[in-house]
């Protein structure tokens, strides 16, 4: 009796536990909803309601609500695919080049970081293949070398490496950013963290972008780094099973 008083006594604290993890989930994510809706909602109000505002206020009005959606979008999605996370909701995989895929994001986001003259280098061996779905390692690809872009200083640079590992295939994102610091490493992968809030919405972060990383690289069975670099910026590293034709089914799996 007294071990299962003590069973259910630690069921009730994880049930606790969750619960509270699903009351803080709901809680950010309605913030991080109803913001953008209210600039929207307050920038059309504007529109509507000045009959003599020029041509020029209601284009830069409509490009600000243009961005709010954008936002949104984003957001939405990102919310979105983690809730596909969660669920466990089936994927189909194959083996994929993860070279492609960060040459397509290298060159998808070029235009970005040639706008704060950022220069991004590309160094990718060839045949790293994984066993995952293109869509995941889009997600973990375009969140991190993004996250390098928007979050670096003018005239930065961001590295990026693609290579075969003794146990994998490895690929990693340095750059010479503002970096983050130490005592907030531990939580950036957690859903709607910022280290910081102003700078981030002002990047058009939603704080979600880190967690997508974190659970799509754990359902591909892989693992992440995240540390300061001693010379400034951040170095990401993220390690994944190679592709082995024998042990396909169960890497799959």
């Amino acid at each position: 009796l007294s071990t299962l008083a003590n069973e259910f006594n630690l069921l009730a604290e994880r049930l606790e536990e969750t619960d509270e993890i699903r009351r803080r989930f709901v809680s950010d994510a309605s913030h991080e909803l109803k913001t953008p809706l209210a600039a929207i909602r307050l920038l059309s109000d504007s529109i509507l309601q000045t009959d003599s505002m020029d041509s020029e206020t209601v284009k830069e009005f409509v490009g600000d609500i243009s961005n709010e959606a954008e936002r949104l979008a984003r957001t939405t999605e990102r919310l979105l695919a983690l809730t596909k996370l969660d669920n466990n909701i089936s994927v189909q995989r194959s083996p994929v080049d993860l070279c492609e895929v960060v040459n397509h994001a290298h060159r998808l986001l070029l235009p970005i970081a040639d706008v704060r003259n950022i220069t991004v280098n590309l160094s990718a061996e060839p045949d790293c293949i994984v066993m995952a779905s293109e869509d995941e390692l889009y997600q973990i690809v375009i969140n991190l070398i993004e996250n390098a872009i928007k979050y670096n200083l003018d005239n930065g640079t961001v590295d990026v490496y693609v290579a075969k590992s003794s146990d994998g295939v490895v690929f990693t994102v340095d750059d010479t950013g503002v970096g983050v610091p130490q005592a907030d490493l531990p939580y950036i992968f957690d859903r709607f963290y910022r280290v910081d809030k102003a700078r981030s919405r002002e990047a058009g972060g939603s704080g979600l972008g880190l967690s997508i990383v974190k659970a799509t690289v754990t359902e591909l069975h892989g693992s992440v780094i995240a540390e300061s670099r001693s010379d400034g910026g951040m170095r990401f590293q993220i390690r994944l099973p190679a592709y082995i034709p024998d042990e396909a089914e169960k890497i799959s799996s």
